[in-house]
């Protein structure tokens, strides 16, 4: 097992020293040259947070060597999937080194594709920038605004499949604003146009992104993008690109330069427009249902 991991990380480091290789834990699965944890999770009304994928996940945290690394991934995979209770609406996750493409095409050959990419930003602070006229820090009077903007990004981003829309939707997504709006160093930002509310961003402070920042082998800090939207009638003009800048002049002035962020790898508009604002693929998230249609 030792060899399988010490050539994972050794394959993952060559491809892309920014992704951290992280420890798996035990209740291991094994076969020749791959290794791997499943784990499930699911998420319920009561939750505090919007769910960004099937309500239960079934996932897989793998690390494969091997002259074949894509042979190798694949047959974990098929004792993965073989041994799976899961409901048909569940959803399968194995989350991959962007730049590590070598493995993928197992993930391809067994009905798995890209639902979302966790991307980095890496940037001395004294390259921040200035803060942008129109944008404003959100205060707790904007949680109104704030919670139809959201809702008008999850439905938006609920077109593409994976991202569920749920009768307790709207009541999570208020409770998640009102915990940011309280925290985070107040990283809420809006972006108004003749007194209207146009777009938001916010962004997890260090301090709350935690649960992120081991993805990423950063020496500093790590902040991440919770949230960004900007209006239909904004798009193209340049609201977004304002929100983004704005963030990271004011996460550069409190001393971090890495910033990760997730997007819908299906969402047209959010490739170019990340890579736009200095952001490059970290980690691929492929998914697929637990019944294949």
């Amino acid at each position: 097992m030792s060899d399988v991991i010490d050539g994972h990380r050794e394959r993952v480091r060559a491809a892309d020293p920014l992704v951290a290789v992280t420890d798996l834990g035990e209740d291991l699965i094994e076969t020749a040259n791959a290794v791997g944890v499943p784990s499930m999770a699911t998420a319920g009304p009561d939750a505090r947070s919007v769910p960004w994928g099937p309500l239960t996940t079934c996932t897989l945290h793998a690390r494969v060597a091997g002259d074949d690394p894509a042979d190798s991934l694949g047959r974990l995979l098929d004792r993965w999937i073989s041994a799976l209770d899961a409901e048909p609406d569940s959803g399968l996750v194995v989350s991959w080194p962007s730049r590590d493409t070598a493995p993928v095409a197992a993930l391809v050959r067994r009905g798995f594709a890209p639902r979302s990419v966790l991307a980095v930003r890496v940037c001395p602070p004294s390259a921040g920038g200035r803060p942008s006229a129109g944008v404003r820090r959100a205060v707790a009077d904007d949680l109104d605004a704030m919670c139809r903007l959201y809702l008008e990004l999850i439905a938006y981003e609920a077109q593409f499949g994976w991202v569920p829309v749920l009768p307790w939707t709207p009541a999570a997504a208020r409770a998640e604003l009102e915990e940011k709006l309280t925290r985070d160093d107040g990283w809420c930002w809006l972006a108004e146009q003749d007194g209207e509310v146009v777009g938001m961003l916010s962004v997890h402070h260090p301090d709350h992104a935690g649960w992120i920042a081991p993805a990423v082998a950063a020496s500093s800090p790590v902040a991440y993008v919770g949230s960004l939207y900007a209006r239909p009638g904004g798009r193209g003009r340049g609201i977004g690109a304002a929100l983004a800048g704005h963030a990271h002049a004011e996460v550069a002035s409190a001393g971090v330069d890495t910033v990760l962020v997730h997007y819908a790898a299906p969402n047209p508009l959010s490739v170019p427009f990340w890579s736009r604002q200095g952001y490059r693929p970290l980690v691929t998230t492929w998914g697929r249902w637990s019944q294949q249609p």
